[in-house]
């Protein structure tokens, strides 16, 4: 029963590693994950969500498009609603107005996703504020395919001593 429930465990931290590591695989193409705390722009991009972002020229972007940009305080993902000369003119789609402030372009991280993962989001900024929780899964992991590697070698070794 107690080995059951061990598989079963090693199991599951097999499972929420994977899918912290699913969440970053697209780093690996340019593309980088962004956690929604917001509801400004609901219903495309839910709370809790994760939208991913890429970077490309300020001149590549066009009216509608999801803006990723940085502010004082947060990162914010906001649709175009006019492009300026030196600035774009952003509003969050549920919001009844355009965002008072400009964005200029020293704010621009990159073009959003016009959609997002539900619900990932809160997994992805939990383990990544606390890494050690993932660090520890790993080194559970570990010691059990060592522990395994151990057992089938001693079962090899008996099986060749009996014959």
């Amino acid at each position: 029963m107690l080995k059951q429930i061990k598989n079963i465990l090693i199991k599951v931290l097999y499972i929420l590693i994977l899918i912290y590591l699913m969440i970053f695989i697209p780093i690996f193409i340019k593309y980088r994950p962004l956690v929604i705390i917001s509801g400004s722009m609901e219903p495309i991009l839910k709370v809790g969500g994760i939208l991913y972002y890429t970077e490309i020229n300020n001149n590549e972007f066009k009216k509608g498009d999801i803006l990723v940009y940085r502010t004082n305080k947060y990162i914010v993902s906001h649709r175009i609603k006019k492009i300026n000369k030196n600035s774009f003119i952003t509003k969050g789609d549920a919001n009844p107005i355009n965002d008072q402030k400009e964005v200029n372009y020293n704010q621009i991280l990159g073009k959003g996703t016009n959609f997002s993962i539900p619900l990932l989001g809160y997994y992805g900024d939990f383990i990544y504020h606390h890494k050690y929780l993932l660090l520890l899964a790993m080194l559970l992991i570990i010691i059990d395919f060592i522990n395994e590697f151990i057992k089938k070698k001693k079962e090899g070794s008996n099986n060749k001593k009996s014959c």
